[in-house]
């Protein structure tokens, strides 16, 4: 069975070639096709090879997107300053200015309406309820337990007791969760 993983497969091509040296001395027919000893080895070396070349490629790429991830953030780091230097230096009302960066003019910040804030709740909670999607806490929610304590009245020839009970509201086997659609 052929490896599928690169070191495995240079360790088996390396034996292989070692048996071919040390077993076959004449030629052999694989598939149909005749190969001599040197040149099934030299198949074996061109796979060797080119599994070595393919995996110091692979690793000088790994290499190459780690630089262009550092350089990436550092750029984004120094943008942003520049940007609030340009908008502190010309406001945020000189559009042509920022254009020339290729920025473009920072959202006005606010309040929001009380109108704006029910608004997104609405929208937020439709698009829950179309997902079928609620928090961690609601999914895991069961109907709460509650304590009911019973305290005897003190009477002077008996003794206090006090027993404390639980009563469950909640069903005798588990909800299902409700399916989509339904």
């Amino acid at each position: 069975m052929v490896p599928k993983n690169r070191p495995s497969a240079l360790t088996l091509f390396t034996s292989v070639q070692a048996g071919i040296d040390k077993h076959l001395t004449a030629g052999v027919t694989l598939g149909g096709v005749m190969y001599t000893a040197v040149s099934l080895k030299a198949l074996f070396a061109v796979a060797i090879t080119a599994i070595t070349t393919a995996e110091a490629l692979r690793k000088q790429w790994i290499d190459a997107v780690a630089s262009a991830h550092t350089a990436e953030a550092t750029a984004n780091a120094v943008y942003e300053l520049l940007r609030n230097y340009v908008i502190s230096q010309f406001g945020t009302t000189a559009n042509a200015v920022l254009g020339d960066f290729g920025m473009t003019i920072p959202k006005p910040k606010g309040p929001k309406t009380a109108q704006a804030k029910a608004s997104a709740a609405a929208k937020g909670a439709a698009t829950r309820k179309m997902r079928s999607t609620t928090s961690k806490l609601v999914a895991t929610m069961e109907v709460p337990l509650t304590a009911v304590t019973t305290i005897t009245p003190v009477m002077p020839a008996s003794t206090t007791t006090s027993t404390t009970t639980t009563a469950s509201t909640a069903p005798s086997s588990p909800a299902s969760p409700p399916k989509p659609g339904s």
